[in-house]
């Protein structure tokens, strides 16, 4: 009996032992090691853009260390790399829109994040090639080197570390909206501060107030002209003027109104009271007659596309076209479900009567006109919950969503990348539009904020979360 219980006991301890090991085992495919391998190591140059002009991504370096990560502007660190296996062509379409021939690609999507908060995602190709979705564009970038010393850069760049329950939860948002009353437009300019997850102030302020990389502009139109001034100090010379303020004057007496605005960029439309023609000019010159051609935006390889688009549509067309010599620069920027897109104008007379076509292009303004535009909610999720949405946009840390309706802008929580709770609304007249709308994530909020206040007469609006 005795030797029975021993040889049980032994049985066990054995049985014991080698489920230790095996949990070891387990426990060892799941941990990353203390000197783990991360999934993309070393620098990757951004060597070109699928279908778009050279933009101010191209050429730039990304640095990947297993405790830092730059993106050719800003270090971080306290990085994590996380990964999923993805088929490439159902990835690219359902959360890009980008259609993509190889169907059934299995890759690897690694999403960089600075202690919680989302910076990128990249797609590995292999070892020596990853692309990068950035505003709905597909950069590739190539392995220059397996290790990078960042230290020679440190005192030209911004060094984040993200602290969790600190600044890494702070937003600010700058909304830009057109109102009309009696004919007559007027702009304003919304900041919304956010503090983990709530709307801790509001404030309202006349004009446009624009973010730019460098500095603060006010944008306004009074008596078709449009005006822009540059507050930041410094930056008389980018302008060549003592006050750094400009108008822009028709060629003939039009009304103009401002219909976008974005970083370089101001879209208006202008009309005489016949005819309404569409023009693109940059912030920097806003006095130019003639609007930025779709190929300046875009590149000449995008004007055989548009001219078929137009010849398509013309064919269809029962009128006779006018404007035919500004059919290039007859172009503006259209809002539809979540994403920004070019859109093109036809003016034609038929009969005695004069009309316009406006038609979608597909084509993506570039970064340096929209710097962000990704929804990380599909914009049918989002009308399943709110069927009167008419339009969405989500923050860079996919943490809140401004839902636009025909009488308000509402913001939401986001949570497991669905709406979660209200958190705050501005009523609007049904004619108002958005016309702007720019994000500031981590320390970037503050000085957001502190422009603001300094350089405007501001509302202190109460938060409506009904």
């Amino acid at each position: 009996m005795k030797r029975n219980i021993f040889v049980f006991i032994a049985f066990f301890l054995i049985l014991a032992n080698l489920t230790g090991c095996s949990n070891f085992s387990s426990s060892q495919k799941v941990r990353a090691p203390k000197n783990k391998t991360i999934p993309i190591k070393g620098a990757y140059k951004v060597e070109y853009a699928d279908d778009y002009k050279d933009d101010g991504l191209v050429g730039r370096s990304f640095v990947f260390k297993e405790d830092e990560f730059w993106d050719g502007v800003d270090r971080f660190i306290g990085i994590n790399y996380k990964i999923k296996i993805v088929d490439m062509s159902e990835y690219l379409l359902n959360g890009y829109k980008i259609k993509n021939i190889d169907k059934g690609k299995e890759v690897q999507v690694v999403s960089v994040i600075s202690n919680g908060n989302f910076l990128y995602d990249f797609i590995k190709i292999n070892e020596e090639l990853i692309m990068l979705v950035y505003n709905k564009k597909v950069y590739r970038l190539k392995k220059t080197n397996d290790e990078y010393d960042m230290s020679s850069w440190r005192r030209n760049i911004n060094i984040f570390s993200f602290k969790k329950n600190s600044s890494n939860k702070d937003a600010a948002i700058f909304i830009g909206l057109r109102s009309k009353n009696e004919g007559k437009y007027s702009y304003k300019t919304y900041y919304i501060g956010v503090s983990n997850g709530e709307i801790k102030e509001m404030y309202l302020a006349d004009n446009i107030f624009l973010p730019r990389k460098n500095g603060f502009w006010k944008i306004d139109i009074e008596d078709s002209q449009i005006k822009v001034n540059n507050i930041s100090k410094g930056q008389e010379k980018v302008v060549n003027r003592k006050e750094a303020a400009f108008s822009l004057k028709s060629t003939s007496k039009f009304n103009s109104y401002i219909d976008f605005v974005g970083n370089d960029y101001i879209a208006i439309e202008e009309g005489d009271g016949i005819i309404g023609r569409l023009k693109i000019v940059p912030v920097d010159n806003p006095m130019q007659q003639t609007g930025i051609s779709i190929t300046d935006l875009l590149g000449e390889s995008f004007r055989k596309r548009f001219d078929e688009q137009r010849d398509s549509i013309l064919k269809e067309l029962k009128g006779e076209e006018v404007n035919k010599d500004l059919k290039y620069e007859n172009i503006g920027v259209l809002r539809r479900n979540g994403f920004y897109s070019l859109k093109g104008r036809i003016n034609y007379k038929s009969g005695d009567f004069f009309s316009y076509l406006d038609f979608d292009t597909g084509f993506f303004p570039p970064s340096n006109m929209v710097m962000y535009d990704t929804l990380c909610i599909p914009m049918k999720d989002i009308k399943d919950k709110i069927p009167q949405a008419i339009d969405a946009y989500t923050s860079p840390n996919k943490d809140i969503a401004v839902i636009v309706l025909p009488k308000s802008i509402e913001f939401y929580r986001i949570k497991n990348q669905k709406l979660s709770e209200k958190i705050g609304e501005i009523k609007i007249a049904k004619e108002d539009k958005i016309i702007m709308l720019e994000w500031a994530v981590g320390n970037y909020s503050e000085v957001w904020r502190d422009n603001f206040i300094k350089n405007n007469s501001v509302e202190v609006i109460n938060i409506n979360k009904n």
